[in-house]
């Protein structure tokens, strides 16, 4: 059979030199020489199950201020290492996609990607890494198949592709940031990540170790909302690196300026939609302005010499040229990029929300942590939370509560007492909505608790006590009580175990423990160390709600707000409760920051001790007990566990206080009590359409506090 008889029997067929011919001259042809920007616009897909908004064609126009970071992550930058200090919702993990692309179609080399926990690492391969892969046919040809069967195909954890491979692993683990060399490495929400993980160290540290042998051809990427002062790794690493912020021209003006939440202007000081405020000709910045500033913007570093002139806040746009510095060039040769990015900048953001946000975490610690960590992209400062024992004495004098009696807005108690070597010290507190603490029973049982049955003897009795509602209508008793176990553990063990609403407490220092977590059981012996009982012991996360009682102290001294409401976290003190010495122990700890404090002390003991950015840490005063604080530091714990259990909400607290108090009765005059026949049944009255379940209607007798 001839080749014309093959062609004539198969014309489907194609022609053998054209095939042979279109092959070499695809693989002669010169590679593109691409950014990492110019290839996610050309090649890059957004798949709809990502839950992007903008599912298609990935367009960096969209994010322009993602232009430049990524770019440097180019294997011909210069830039080996990339922070990125960015609010959430930014577009960190659209840049470890972007650069999986790049590398998977022009740089093929091993990479590790690597996240907080197993969750976060399986979720970002399900929701954004496949995804990607699938909805992009330039590399989806290139990425071995889960579903392959040969042992040399991808898996969930594991891309390969030719020239290299991509590891996703949890910082969690040792496991997976041992035994690999990486050329690539990207990390994201480094501050989520463990200290120390399995003995080994920081698993930053551990992920970094993997790039030694490539040297200056290493690149690393890590982007994260901050933690809290003092320990934020990625707050260090900004500030390390050359501290780059977006400028926008002013629509009004033209001035190039870096956004900051000081510039924004809100009700009730403006009348008028949220808005920016420029630093130059005081025009209002609005969202509609963003597109076109954002599509002008400059990345500015902030970071001089120290003889040179600062960076001004504000720069005209005839001389914004002057001030631009590409990473890693010029002036900025020294350092590595840093970026910072607050939550204004996100393309749809509203101002009105991030305002609105601001707003309700007045007077709340949590919420302000998590504004200033995810909105203000800041590292949350708790410092400044110190209160004067004078100015709560002060403050205490002007408002007359009573004592031992549960206040009208308030439907549960909780205990706590604190076991010293000369006694027990005991606290009650009523609990109302929006996080409403008052005093109202406190006293010290005198005798040695690890020697005298005496003090054991007269908490148990304490702990039956009941008190009544301030109308007189009612009693109720202590819902949920706690001892603390750092002095006479065995004895704190044994006296909870036979008491199911009492709990062993054990305070733990380190800062993001919940405030009460999950308990461990603890073995009760006799003198012949026989296992005779068991108790539960909870730990509890002293470092936030030490904070969060601080915060309330000082919540306390600032005074009701606009329309005579307490903030949110308040903590009420009767004054013949409340005297100097109970002040004194209530402010007897101050945060402070490790390292200065090991620097200050005389003593070179304490300057080995502390380790390098030590971070800050709760620490007593001084020549003052702190006895009456760590007592409501950990009723403040059980109070936060009996809410969090019950999951109170402003409707479920209302009904809780009806039901306590029960709903006073209407006066009723002489003439009213006339119109009104015993033989007639009186109709219901009309139930209130506008007002809802548990709304200020209802909740009259605690409307302060609501």
């Amino acid at each position: 059979m001839t080749v014309h008889d093959i062609r004539e029997r198969f014309p489907e067929l194609p022609n053998g030199a054209v095939a042979i011919f279109s092959g070499m001259a695809a693989a002669s042809r010169p590679s593109e020489d691409l950014t990492i920007s110019e290839f996610a616009d050309r090649y890059r897909k957004v798949s709809a199950e990502s839950g992007s908004p903008w599912p298609g064609d990935f367009r960096t126009d969209r994010v322009p201020y993602l232009r430049e970071p990524q770019d440097c992550l180019h294997p011909d930058h210069p830039a080996r290492r990339i922070s990125c200090r960015w609010a959430a919702q930014l577009g960190k993990s659209t840049a470890i996609e972007n650069w999986f692309c790049f590398i998977v179609d022009q740089s093929p080399g091993s990479m590790m990607i690597v996240l907080p926990t197993l969750e976060e690492a399986t979720k970002f391969n399900r929701v954004k890494l496949h995804p990607t892969i699938e909805a992009s046919p330039r590399i989806r040809h290139k990425v071995l198949p889960v579903s392959s069967r040969d042992e040399q195909g991808s898996t969930t954890a594991f891309k390969r592709y030719a020239g290299g491979f991509c590891q996703i692993v949890n910082a969690g683990s040792s496991k997976g940031l041992q035994m690999v060399s990486i050329k690539y490495l990207a990390m994201d929400e480094v501050t989520g990540y463990p200290k120390d993980v399995e003995g080994r160290g920081s698993p930053r540290d551990q992920a970094r170790a993997r790039q030694k042998m490539y040297g200056d051809l290493a690149k690393e990427w890590q982007g994260s909302t901050p933690g809290v002062a003092g320990e934020c790794v990625i707050s260090d690493d900004f500030e390390a690196g050359d501290q780059r912020y977006f400028y926008l021209p002013c629509p009004h003006c033209d001035m190039y300026q870096g956004l900051a939440f000081d510039m924004m202007r809100g009700p009730p000081e403006h009348d008028g939609p949220v808005h920016l405020r420029c630093l130059s000709c005081d025009g209002a910045i609005l969202d509609g302005h963003k597109p076109d500033m954002m599509s002008r913007g400059h990345w500015i570093a902030r970071r001089v010499h120290e003889l040179d002139p600062a960076v001004p806040l504000a720069i005209p746009a005839s001389e914004i040229a002057d001030w631009i510095c590409p990473p890693c060039e010029g002036r900025c040769r020294e350092w590595q990029p840093s970026y910072h990015l607050w939550a204004a900048y996100a393309p749809r953001e509203k101002l009105a929300d991030i305002w609105q946000r601001w707003l309700d975490a007045q007077g709340d610690t949590t919420k302000m942590r998590t504004f200033c960590q995810q909105d203000l992209a800041e590292p949350y400062d708790p410092a400044g939370l110190t209160v004067d024992w004078e100015k709560i004495v002060e403050t205490v004098k002007e408002h007359s509560l009573p004592s031992r009696v549960i206040p009208s807005w308030a439907a549960l108690l909780v205990s706590a007492a604190d076991v010293q070597g000369y006694g027990i010290k005991w606290v009650v507190y009523a609990i109302g909505p929006r996080d409403q603490y008052q005093l109202i029973d406190r006293e010290i049982f005198a005798g040695a608790p690890d020697q005298s049955d005496e003090p054991w003897i007269s908490l148990s009795d304490a702990l039956g006590r009941t008190y009544p509602t301030e109308s007189g209508n009612a009693e109720k008793g202590i819902d949920l009580s706690g001892v603390d176990s750092g002095w006479a553990t065995d004895r704190v063990y044994r006296f909870c175990s036979g008491r199911p609403n009492v709990y062993a407490l054990d305070g733990r220092e380190p800062s993001g423990l919940p405030p009460l977590g999950t308990p461990v059981k603890k073995d009760i012996k006799d003198r012949l160390k026989r296992v005779v009982a068991k108790s539960l012991l909870y730990p509890v996360g002293l470092f936030d709600v030490k904070t969060a009682v601080t915060a309330a102290m000082a919540n306390l001294v600032q005074g009701r707000g606009d329309g005579a409401q307490w903030p949110r976290n308040t903590i009420h003190l009767p004054a013949d409760l409340c005297d100097e010495e109970f002040a004194k122990e209530l402010t007897g700890e101050k945060l402070v920051d490790a390292e200065e404090e090991a620097r200050a002390s005389i003593t070179r003991r304490a300057r080995r001790m502390v380790k390098p950015k030590a971070g800050k840490k709760w620490m007593k005063i001084i020549g003052r007990k702190n006895d009456w604080f760590d007592a409501t530091v950990y009723a403040y714990a059980l109070g936060w566990h009996l809410q969090n259990k019950r999951r109170l909400n402003l409707d479920r607290w209302a009904d809780l206080v009806r039901d306590l108090h029960g709903v006073p009765e209407e006066e009723k005059d002489l003439f009213t009590v006339a119109d009104e026949s015993p033989f007639v049944k009186q109709a219901k009255k009309p139930a209130d359409p506008v007002a809802p379940k548990g709304s200020p209607r209802k909740r009259r007798k605690w409307g302060a506090y609501s």
